[in-house]
């Protein structure tokens, strides 16, 4: 075949028509997605049931209680979202990861990704299936990355594949049809092959003739052109002059050297690479042989090969993520919730449509002879609330008139159908999970632990389709990271700031960062971690109700543990310079801030602080000890005082009022010495425990 992708070994054109045969083959699964979505629009009558509608001149009515109930598993999920973050796994990659998050976040925010995760999830749930790319961005002046929503009619993937996010995969195909003005400016190199493609080769034909065609350049793509046994009208448009371009991502396994490093890493070994060449001779790692997978790319037009190389995707991967809501056990066919609402939702429309025609229709039990207006004119009089009917003067029934013609309906039932699409209206919300507390509408609960206890209910019936959502959603944060650390690897000296909305934190990190050992600090080659939910939700909604909850329990706790509560209370609302308020507060209520949300001057100012404070205690200290000293010196004194006073009391058998006094002197600094040795053992007892208050468990 003409290779135009100079690749001989690469993916043939027969290789494209096997594939494209076995997605022939694979089970019908797109049909009923697509009748799914048609529900959610509103779309859910057929084409008979309207023909009857029309017939009757009855209105198409549908009540559609399935878009409401699907928008509001999606507000869910807006309310609920969380941010993606970058967590190392060791302690060594802490200082990577916080620069890493910050390149990750930029990205994340520029590509828009949570617009196209939120709209894969929108797939997932209508059509069981949706679809997020991830690529260099191709236009030049815009973000050098895209995160973008594919929809399921242009991707097809290896239906033998198991894994939840599809990466066991033989191949993957992404269909895109392309204006020819935009593909002859996107493939430069195959101008010709796409005009003559698009013109049917007729201009070739016409400048060559078909018995030298073997000679000319184009020979090969032309052969390829008339040996495609496929319809033409899949791949080209001639009206509006556009082709459709088929990329296809493929597996080649290979079998080659791998090197297990010291942090547990694997890479394949490089021979032309001096790093691996000199590692391998000192000895310092052992080459292994292995078998893995590479990926590569194809692109096709029609049955033209334009390129064929490793895909851009790094580490092995697809550019493709899948967002699959539920699958068959039998087929693994997938499908959404909606799947599950339609014979309820057909229930409602046919209770709806049978309602309003019972309240229409009348069943006339009449004579032949009865009337003389034909069967048409007699059913149009008998609609009319104003209508005429004119009995037969020469009818054989005389006798009454009710006897002759009598007109009756079905009104009786209509209470019947109404309880039965009633039933039906609340089985849309049980097969689904969703109940009235979800979509704020009213329901049977009356308190609040009631309505809390219905959300949380729903919330674990949707759990197992938004645990697959949170699972490709992280497939998609990993694959933008990989993109991030691929294009950092070949740079040096990359600052990163970090905290940019905090002052006080604000610091810059260098990543591949030379040093003296040849290596690099906060090397980006080296990154060992993964994508994880942040542990705060980012919605408002979630904020506002923690912060309702601290509230509560603020107003249950001692004045002196509000105050210290606070900062924490003010941090869950919304406020403009909100950093700046909280650092004021903290000042006015005397409550030092956290280690971690101090800067270094503020830590250094804490630090000082800290130990002048300790030196003022350790004055106190000596000061309280040398009294301590000066106090039992004199007890000491004291003691010796009264003793002799005993004996002299006992020599001398004399007892005048100057010696009690003097006794009752003496006695009297004694207590008066003991009382400030219990004031000042009290005061060093309450001095130790206010340190011990002061430690943080």
């Amino acid at each position: 075949m003409a290779d135009f992708a100079k690749n001989k070994e690469g993916f043939t054109l027969d290789k494209l028509l096997t594939l494209l045969g076995d997605i022939d083959s694979q089970p019908d699964w797109r049909t009923p997605a697509t009748k799914a979505c048609a529900y959610y629009d509103g779309d859910q009558l057929s084409e008979a049931v309207r023909k009857v509608l029309r017939d009757r001149g009855q209105p198409e009515i549908v009540h559609n209680m399935v878009g409401p109930t699907i928008d509001g598993v999606l507000g869910l999920e807006a309310r609920s979202r969380s941010d993606l973050m970058i967590v190392a796994d060791d302690e060594q990659g802490e200082e990577l990861a916080k620069a890493l998050n910050e390149k990750f976040k930029d990205t994340w925010r520029l590509t828009n990704a949570d617009r196209a995760c939120s709209d894969a999830y929108a797939s997932q749930l209508k059509a069981g299936i949706g679809w997020v790319e991830v690529t260099r961005n191709p236009m030049p002046f815009a973000a050098p990355y895209r995160v973008k929503f594919i929809h399921r009619r242009e991707v097809w993937w290896d239906w033998n594949a198991q894994e939840a996010d599809r990466s066991d995969a033989r191949w993957m195909m992404r269909k895109k049809w392309m204006e020819l003005d935009e593909a002859l400016a996107t493939f430069p190199d195959h101008k010709e092959i796409l005009k003559q493609s698009v013109n049917q080769w007729e201009d070739f034909l016409n400048t060559v003739d078909e018995e030298h065609t073997e000679d000319h350049a184009l020979h090969s793509a032309w052969h390829d052109s008339q040996s495609w046994n496929r319809a033409t009208s899949e791949w080209l448009d001639q009206q509006r002059k556009r082709v459709l371009l088929q990329v296809i991502y493929y597996k080649v396994w290979k079998r080659a050297h791998i090197i297990r490093l010291s942090d547990g890493q694997v890479i394949e070994y490089d021979k032309n690479n001096q790093v691996h060449l000199a590692a391998v001779e000192s000895g310092r790692v052992q080459l292994e042989y292995a078998a893995f997978p590479k990926v590569r790319e194809a692109w096709f037009v029609g049955p033209h090969r334009i390129i064929d190389r490793p895909s851009e995707a790094p580490d092995g991967m697809y550019n493709l993520i899948p967002f699959i809501g539920y699958q068959k056990d039998a087929s693994g066919e997938p499908y959404g919730l909606i799947s599950r609402m339609v014979p309820a939702q057909d229930g409602i429309n046919m209770r709806v449509i049978r309602l309003n025609y019972l309240l229409q229709a009348r069943r006339i039990i009449a004579d032949e002879d009865a009337t003389q207006l034909g069967d048409q004119r007699l059913k149009e009089e008998v609609e009319k609330p104003d209508g005429y009917i004119p009995l037969n003067p020469e009818r054989k029934n005389k006798t009454k008139a009710s006897d002759a013609i009598s007109i009756q309906n079905d009104v009786g039932i209509a209470a019947q159908q109404f309880n039965l699409m009633q039933n039906d209206m609340k089985l849309i919300q049980d097969t689904a999970g969703v109940y009235n507390s979800m979509l704020g509408q009213d329901s049977n609960a009356t308190s609040g632990v009631a309505i809390a206890n219905l959300v949380e209910q729903g919330t674990t019936t949707l759990a197992e389709i938004n645990d697959n959502f949170h699972y490709s959603r992280n497939k998609v944060g990993e694959l933008v990271l990989a993109y991030n650390i691929e294009d950092l690897k070949p740079q040096n000296n990359v600052q990163v700031t970090v905290n940019r909305d905090d002052k006080a934190k604000r610091k810059q990190i260098v990543l591949n960062e030379p040093n003296e050992n040849g290596k690099r600090n906060n090397d980006v080659a080296r990154w060992k971690g993964h994508i994880a939910l942040a542990p705060v939700k980012a919605t408002p909604t979630y904020r506002q109700q923690q912060a309702t909850l601290l509230s509560n329990v603020m107003s249950q706790i001692p004045p002196e543990a509000q105050a210290a509560a606070m900062p924490m209370f003010v941090e869950l609302m919304d406020l403009p310079n909100k950093e700046e308020f909280i650092a004021t507060l903290r000042q006015a209520l005397n409550i030092p801030k956290p280690q971690e949300d101090m800067s270094e001057e503020e830590l250094a100012a804490a630090q000082a602080q800290a130990e002048k404070a300790q030196a003022m205690e350790q004055l106190q200290m000596e000061e309280i000890q040398g009294k301590l000293e000066e106090l039992k010196l004199k007890r000491e004194e004291l003691k010796a005082k009264i003793i002799e006073i005993q004996k002299r009391t006992e020599t001398e058998e004399v007892k005048d009022d100057k010696l009690i006094a003097e006794t009752e002197k003496i006695l009297a600094e004694v207590r008066r010495s003991n009382a400030e040795v219990a004031a000042m053992k009290s005061t060093v007892q309450a001095n130790i425990q206010q340190q011990l208050d002061a430690i943080k468990v």
